[in-house]
């Protein structure tokens, strides 16, 4: 009887596509340690075997220090925060989307930093009160390689004056350089940008503008408390993009208390219908009332049509804006610019059109009163008979 080869003499492919089946914690934490031939066969492949999916919360406090800016994302003023995902989890979808930490507690936070010489020091977070735990940086860059980031959260905390030569920078692309080269794959399908100054807000320059429009994976987009950021000079990758939200934490509200225009025009709404992403989320500061967006009547009108004549019916979960056009300016403009078939009234200030494809898939404009604004939300559903 011919004796089964042991598992330590079968050739480099067999024992790859045996790895390529285990679990992720099983190869990197047990096979990738049993000897030297192992571990060299699951580095030099990691673009082929099972990362763990991980966030990435990237803090900034922009203090400006005597020392030069290192434009490789290792300045000491800037920190990374690394959890990770757990897919069988319940909460796996919600936190990836949301840009919140990873949900699989079997692993440690590791924070990641620079000194000023740009060397790297790392620690995994101790729960409790006890100190967190010093990783030599070659084991942190070893942890970093097995990872696959998903979903990063970028917060900036401006603390120099309006007359810095920093009102606008590259923060967001510097540290996307330096998770690019530790990370083993980078594949962002959420992104969080989140400025927390409400005297100073941050504002992304050119080259972190370009960064962004390039990421064409991305699923999920929140921003936080980016009060100038303006999407219409810049093309947003909306080949994928589900999720895009505007929106304040409570601090900046406070620090609006009378009507203001952001820059949401009607070129976003022509942006997203040609787009057509399935089950759009877009949001543009809807809960706060006096953030208004510049869409008029008419651009509302132009979004109608372009539903309508669409090759297939479009399907949204919601868009949701704030407005000075009330629901008598947008009569008069669906009487000027749209067939009488377009825009039905139906009770509780609200309209409805159908697909002329398809008969029983409407699409639904609704607005309420929202203190000296109006909220319109737009949405499509199935007429039910």
């Amino acid at each position: 009887m011919i004796a089964e080869p042991e598992l330590v003499h079968l050739p480099n492919e067999i024992l790859l596509q045996v790895f390529r089946r285990l679990p992720r914690h099983d190869i990197f934490f047990g096979v990738a340690h049993v000897n030297t031939r192992f571990r060299s066969l699951v580095h030099n492949n990691l673009k082929t075997v099972r990362l763990f999916d991980a966030h990435c919360h990237v803090n900034i406090v922009d203090n400006r220090p005597l020392t030069k800016y290192r434009e490789d994302g290792t300045d000491p003023i800037i920190t990374y925060s690394f959890t990770l995902f757990d897919r069988r989890g319940p909460e796996f979808t919600q936190k990836r989307r949301l840009c919140l930490r990873g949900n699989d507690t079997r692993y440690k936070e590791l924070h990641v930093s620079h000194f000023n010489d740009s060397t790297m020091q790392a620690q995994f977070e101790r729960a409790g009160n006890g100190h967190d735990i010093t990783v030599s940086p070659t084991t942190a860059q070893t942890l970093l390689s097995y990872m696959n980031l998903q979903a990063i959260r970028i917060q900036v905390r401006k603390q120099c004056k309006p007359e810095s030569i920093r009102i606008e920078d590259d923060f967001f692309a510097d540290s996307l350089k330096f998770l690019e080269e530790k990370c083993c794959r980078v594949e962002i399908k959420s992104l969080l940008l989140c400025s927390k100054n409400p005297l100073f807000s941050w504002q992304l320059g050119q080259k972190s503008l370009l960064k962004l429009s390039n990421l064409e994976g991305l699923q999920n987009l929140i921003l936080e408390n980016m009060t100038t950021f303006d999407p219409n000079f810049l093309k947003l990758p909306t080949k994928n993009l589900a999720s895009l939200q505007f929106r304040l934490d409570p601090r900046h509200r406070m620090e609006f208390d009378q009507m203001t225009s952001s820059p949401i025009t009607g070129d976003i709404l022509k942006t997203l219908s040609n787009s057509s992403v399935a089950r759009l989320d877009f949001s543009a500061y809807a809960e706060v009332s006096q953030i208004v967006s510049m869409i008029s009547a008419v651009d509302m009108c132009c979004f109608i049509e372009n539903w309508h004549f669409s090759p297939k019916p479009w399907l949204i979960k919601g868009i949701s804006f704030n407005s000075t056009v009330t629901i008598d300016d947008f009569r008069v403009a669906v009487h000027q610019f749209l067939p009488k078939t377009f825009a039905t009234p139906i009770p509780y200030c609200r309209f409805q059109t159908r697909h002329r494809k398809s008969m029983d898939i409407v699409l639904e404009f609704a607005c309420y009163g929202n203190g000296t604004a109006t909220q319109w939300i737009i949405r499509t559903g199935h007429l039910t008979y």
